[in-house]
């Protein structure tokens, strides 16, 4: 049986798929719709109590959640993807900007996405919030972008690592929020390069096809 990824397209999710896709394991994405409602329903509730994206079902029903966790057991079930360093500091160093990636889109990007809902409707106070938090989102990709290397990855190299995905998306969300990223040429060359990776352009093409 193949394991199970639970996600929802242009959504944190998206990250969890394309580092799947990318791992070349038997993991089947299964989108549910956030805008209804339904990873509150009861049948994925059970699943994920938490009540969120992404979640990955392994095959003997054993459940992980939270993409950090995700993409690690992913590239320890697949060493040859080079989704992770096998041997640190490099793979600690993976870790690391992994950590940092999530931690931003948390305080920042969701914050942004999710202002109005933050500050229950106060439209004065969610422009203020959005603001702000989309300023954050923006210093973070300049940050970033300063640490892109020569090969257009974070670590050096021709491999593209979970890190690297993390970031790309990270930009596409820059994007949703009208950040600009033209004085960030290093990452806007990661992002090309990571997305026209032919796994990963295949993944986001069937999200786009979810509709």
């Amino acid at each position: 049986m193949a394991h199970t990824l639970w996600t929802s397209t242009n959504t944190s999710g998206t990250l969890a798929h394309m580092a799947a896709a990318q791992s070349g394991l038997d993991i089947q994405p299964r989108f549910i719709s956030l805008r209804a409602g339904e990873h509150k329903q009861p049948n994925y509730l059970a699943i994920n109590p938490k009540g969120e994206v992404p979640t990955l079902q392994l095959d003997d029903g054993t459940v992980i959640t939270e993409i950090p966790a995700i993409m690690t057991w992913m590239a320890d079930m697949a060493p040859a993807s080079g989704l992770l360093p096998a041997a640190h500091p490099a793979r600690a160093q993976a870790l690391s900007w992994i950590a940092w990636a999530h931690f931003r889109m948390g305080r920042d990007f969701s914050m942004a996405f999710q202002a109005k809902r933050m500050v229950d409707g106060d439209e004065t106070a969610a422009d203020v919030l959005r603001a702000a938090t989309a300023k954050r989102a923006a210093a973070a990709m300049q940050y970033v972008d300063q640490h892109i290397t020569d090969d257009h990855t974070l670590l050096g190299g021709t491999t593209i690592t979970a890190p690297d995905i993390f970031v790309a998306m990270l930009s596409r969300f820059a994007g949703f929020l009208r950040i600009d990223t033209k004085a960030m040429p290093k990452l806007r060359a990661l992002a090309d390069n990571v997305f026209a990776a032919p796994r990963i352009k295949a993944a986001i093409e069937l999200e786009a096809a979810q509709g």
